[in-house]
């Protein structure tokens, strides 16, 4: 009788339309309240781009926009060092001191200079008011015109050129980070003697990384510069952006190189971690269900549809699974409403009403 009364049922909801008396009375009568108190939660069946999942293994790279390498502008000697291989610095921080003959010779041309250049402005200041006095000819106000305009372009030439180099500190030259990160790499120690070749630091900043992976050659079609996925590691995953699709095949593992910027919150990825990239494809829109819904009975996939009483039962075709959902090709419209929690509850009330013949 159990089974009759199922197949009856099944058969009369995969026609649309047809059968609606008699699933109501086979159909599982539930309140609102009662709901509540089984835990019956809903999910509303909507259209959602049905398209696979694709997982290419991938490699973290440092962001080289976002890596710095610090060299003497100088040839000196260092006298202080602020940081050290493994700090953090913010960018702007002092990182060293290197004094420079060169430096200090330059320093001495601009204070003479300024001392010239406030002369020459006096000079010019009180024949300025000689003239306008008519005590000196023109020529002399002129000529102490033209010497404080000279005296003054010497020092601002002067003064640009030791900007040029970056901020003095007592002497000594003082550099700082030119952006936030690590000190990956310190190439110098105190009393080293510095040129205009010498690598001091390298600072990278982890902030932002890039991930490579390695797509296979026939699912780059389904990818695209702009389109989200997720970076996925042994301590957890990220979401990042597609920014670059390879354009050439390598010629030995036959695979595309695609690269994703991620923010590294919490510093979750390190370079020259091995990852995974997952990326959905966008795939025709189609309803999903999620696979918590589905009860299997008498092998038929059956969802639970929320009624005006209760729920229905309803049989569903599943075209394929995906990423914890089925792929749907019969059996639910959109907008509809279907159990995804307290499922077991209700296909024993189901079940039961073959047996019993109460379904209230």
């Amino acid at each position: 009788m159990r089974k009759l009364i199922l197949l009856l049922t099944l058969t009369s909801l995969v026609i649309a339309g047809e059968g609606h008396e008699q699933v109501e009375r086979v159909g599982i009568n539930m309140t609102e309240t009662q709901m509540e108190e089984l835990g019956i939660k809903l999910y509303e069946v909507k259209k959602v781009p049905s398209g696979k999942i694709l997982k290419i293994p991938g490699e973290v790279e440092e962001n080289p926009l976002l890596n710095y390498s610090v060299y003497s502008p100088v040839e000196g000697i260092v006298r202080r060092l602020y940081v050290k291989e493994g700090d953090y610095v913010k960018k702007g921080s002092p990182i060293a001191e290197i004094y420079s003959p060169e430096l200090a010779d330059l320093i001495g041309e601009v204070q003479m200079a300024k001392v010239r250049m406030e002369s020459a402005k006096k000079v010019f200041e009180r024949d300025k008011e000689l003239y306008s006095q008519k005590v000196i000819p023109y020529n002399r106000f002129y000529n102490s015109m033209v010497e404080y305009e000279r005296a003054e372009g010497e020092y601002e030439a002067l003064l640009g050129k030791l900007k040029s180099y970056g901020e003095v500190k007592d002497y000594n030259l003082l550099l700082r980070s030119p952006g936030s990160g690590y000190v990956v790499s310190q190439r110098v120690a105190l009393g080293d003697s510095v040129g205009l070749d010498s690598l001091l630091f390298k600072i990278h900043s982890h902030e932002v990384l890039w991930v490579y992976g390695w797509a296979e050659e026939g699912s780059t079609r389904e990818l695209r510069e702009g389109t989200e996925a997720r970076v996925v590691s042994s301590e957890g995953g990220l979401p990042c952006l597609i920014d670059y699709l390879g354009h050439e095949v390598d010629r030995k593992t036959r695979r595309v190189k695609v690269r994703c910027v991620v923010k590294n919150r919490n510093h979750l990825l390190k370079p020259g971690m091995f990852v995974n990239l997952l990326v959905r494809t966008a795939g025709k829109p189609a309803i999903l269900v999620p696979k918590s819904a589905v009860q299997e009975i008498e092998g038929k996939k059956i969802v639970f549809v929320r009624s005006k009483n209760g729920f229905e039962p309803r049989e569903i075709k599943v075209l394929r699974e995906l990423d914890g959902f089925y792929v749907l090709s019969d059996g639910l419209k959109e907008g509809e409403k279907v159990a995804v929690s307290g499922t077991v509850f209700l296909k024993t009330r189901l079940v039961g009403v073959g047996e019993g013949g109460d379904v209230d």
